[in-house]
C-alpha cells in the first residue's frame, strides 16, 4: 500500500512540476496614424502581413445609432492603422469608402444632421475628418442621399457625391481596388 501511494503522489505531483505558465510579451493598443480611433495590435512575427501599395474599396452600407460614431466608419480607421503600424513595417495602402445604404446619411453636414436626427453633432465628423487628412477617399451615393431626402449640398467637404454607390464600385474594382463589404 505504501508502494502504491507513492506511486500515487508521484504521479499527480509530476505535471505539476513541469507545468510552466507561458511568458509573453505584452501585446497594447496603439494608433499609428489615427488617434484616438481604430486601435491596433503590432503583430511583427504574425502571417499575411499588409502589402505595400494594396488598394481597398470599402462598401459600407450600415448604419447605427445616430448619436453615436458609426461603428464601420471607425473600422476603416482601423484598416488605416493596420496599413499603419501592426505589422512588421508600415505599408502604403490606397483606400476608398463608398457610402450607401443605412450608412448615407453619416457624412451630413453637423448643423443639418443635428436637425435631421434631433441630436447635438454629427458623430461621425471628426472620424471622417482624420480619414481624409489620412488620404483616404470617401464618396456617398447620391442616389440614396435624394432617396432619403437629402440634397448633395448637405454633404459636409470631406466627402465626395457620387452619381451611385454601384457606379463607384465598379470604377474603384476597375482600378484595381479590393472589394471590402462592411454591412448588412
Amino acid at each position: 500500500m505504501k508502494t502504491f501511494l507513492s506511486l500515487l503522489s508521484l504521479l499527480l505531483l509530476t505535471p505539476a512540476a513541469f507545468a510552466q505558465t507561458p511568458q509573453h510579451s505584452p501585446l497594447t493598443y496603439s494608433y499609428p496614424k489615427i488617434d484616438e480611433l481604430g486601435k491596433v495590435v503590432r503583430l511583427p512575427a504574425a502571417q499575411q502581413q499588409p502589402r505595400p501599395r494594396s488598394k481597398i474599396v470599402v462598401d459600407l452600407i450600415k448604419g447605427g445609432d445616430p448619436s453615436k460614431l458609426n461603428p464601420g466608419i471607425e473600422k476603416v480607421a482601423r484598416f488605416v492603422n493596420i496599413y499603419a503600424g501592426a505589422g512588421a513595417r508600415p505599408a502604403e495602402v490606397d483606400i476608398a469608402v463608398v457610402l450607401h445604404g443605412d450608412a448615407t446619411l453619416i457624412c451630413l453636414k453637423p448643423d443639418v444632421y443635428a436637425e435631421r436626427f434631433k441630436c447635438d453633432e454629427n458623430p461621425n465628423a471628426e472620424c471622417i475628418k482624420k480619414l481624409r487628412r489620412a488620404g483616404v477617399e470617401l464618396f456617398v451615393c447620391g442616389q440614396s442621399l435624394v432617396g432619403k431626402g437629402q440634397h448633395p449640398d448637405e454633404v459636409e467637404a470631406n466627402v465626395k457625391v457620387a452619381v451611385s454607390a454601384l457606379t463607384s464600385l465598379v470604377n474603384l474594382q476597375a482600378n484595381g481596388h479590393a472589394y471590402v463589404l462592411l454591412g448588412k
